[in-house]
Formats: C-alpha cells, structure tokens, sequence
C-alpha cells in the first residue's frame, strides 16, 4: 500500500495559507511607517557656538625636585633622599600643607661611561626624584621656588596655574556660548526665510582652564626670590544646537 501525502488544507498550486497572508498583510501595512520613520533625514537648523570666560588663577602647582647621578646606584639613591627631604621640608616650612606634597616623579636608572673609542669604562647610575607641590598662596610662589632650590632642587619641571573651583567660570561660559549659537541660529533663520523654533538637541564640550598669555616667569634660580607672574585663566565652553524651524 502506497503512502499518501495529506496536503495541509487551503494549500494548493498558486494559493497561500491564511498564516502567511496575514503575514503579508501586516508587512505592507507596517511598509509606510518604516519608511517614514528611517528614510526621512533629520531637520532643522544646526549651529556652533562659542564661549570664554577670563579669572584670575588661585592656586599653582609646581613640579620640580632633584637629578643625582653617581657610580654607585646607593650613594646616588642617598644623597636624592637627603636633598628631597631638605626640599620637602622648605615647603612646609613655608606655609605649604604636607597634603599637598606628593611624589610626581621617581626613575632610577643605569649608563655606560664610554672612552673616545667607544669601549666601556664604567658605569654610573641616575637617579630622578620629584615633587608635585599645589601652593594656595599665589604671593608665596616666587619665595616657595627660591627656598626649594637653596634646599637642593636642580631640576624645576614647570608652573601650573590653576582655578580650585572653575564651576563659575565654566557657567559663565556656558551661557556666552548659548547666546552666541542663538544668534547664529537666528540669523540663519532669517536669511533662509524661516521662523526659528525650539532647540531640539544640545551638546557640549568644555576646554579646561588655559592661560591666553604666558602666565609664568622664574628668572635665575640664584636670585634671593624669583618673580613669578600669575595672569589669567581662560574657560572655554562649545556647544552644537540643532533648533527647530517653521
């Protein structure tokens, strides 16, 4: 006795089950708000704006320690210690918290002396030891930097200034750039002959405090205190708005 194939019902040559065209149905249904959705680019009005606020710095931080070198990596070692805890104590000596002392840098190592023919000689071994010091006192930094050297550091790295809360200035000029992007946006508007709407996304981006100008000079480290200058610090905000047009 042969098998029979049993076709499932509404099945035939040319015809298609319920199943699947209710399927079809609701593909095509579904067609125009997919492409309403995914086809159409976003509109508006796209801007940049741009905002500086200037203050006065409130604090510096310092870099600076000693660089030893010495045939003997432990003597070498020694006398880096000795010199940083001079240097450690004319800090706080002169007003500095010992919180705000912390250890930036410290290598330690080895080098080859060499005659003019090339051929190793010896050796020696380098040691570098520093400082990062924060000075809250601006009117102490050029006193502070003097003291350091005289205590034994021979190697300043550089002077940072700096703001402890930039939040003001950061609002400051937050709001320059929001102005100056509405008025951007504004004018476009107008010359494109549309009425300019809400904004509908805002992005931001903030540069951290930068000094417009040179804000430092240390003169010769011998000098019994070394003119430092603290200038101005510049916050800059840049914000991307996309408004809304009519």
């Amino acid at each position: 006795m042969q098998p029979q194939h049993i076709r499932p019902p509404f099945e035939g040559p040319g015809r298609a089950s319920p199943m699947v065209a209710i399927f079809v149905v609701a593909l095509f249904a579904a067609l125009p708000a997919a492409a309403a959705q995914g086809s159409s680019p976003a509109t508006g009005l796209f801007v940049q704006g741009s905002g500086t606020a200037y203050g006065t710095p409130d604090m510096a931080v310092l870099t600076l320690g000693v660089e030893v070198v010495d045939p003997q990596v432990q003597t070498a070692l020694t006398q880096a210690d000795t010199a940083m805890s001079k240097v450690r104590s004319a800090f706080l000596d002169g007003g500095v918290q010992s919180a705000d002392v912390h250890t930036a840098t410290f290598n330690v190592w080895r080098e080859d002396v060499r005659d003019r023919d090339g051929n190793v000689t010896g050796e020696r071994y380098h040691v570098v030891h520093s400082y990062r010091v924060t000075v809250r006192d601006l009117t102490s930094v050029g006193r502070l930097l003097s003291a350091a050297v005289e205590a034994g550091a021979n190697n300043v790295q550089g002077i940072t200034f700096g703001l402890s809360d930039p939040g003001a200035l950061q609002r400051q000029a937050r709001a320059a750039a929001m102005n100056d992007a509405k008025e951007r946006a504004q004018q476009l508007a107008s010359l494109a002959g549309v009425t300019l709407g809400r904004p509908l996304s805002i992005q931001e981006s903030t540069a951290n405090p930068t000094p417009p100008v040179p804000m430092a000079r240390l003169q010769a480290a011998s000098v019994p205190s070394a003119p430092v200058e603290g200038g101005q610090l510049a916050v800059e905000v840049q914000v991307s708005v996309r408004y809304g047009i009519q």
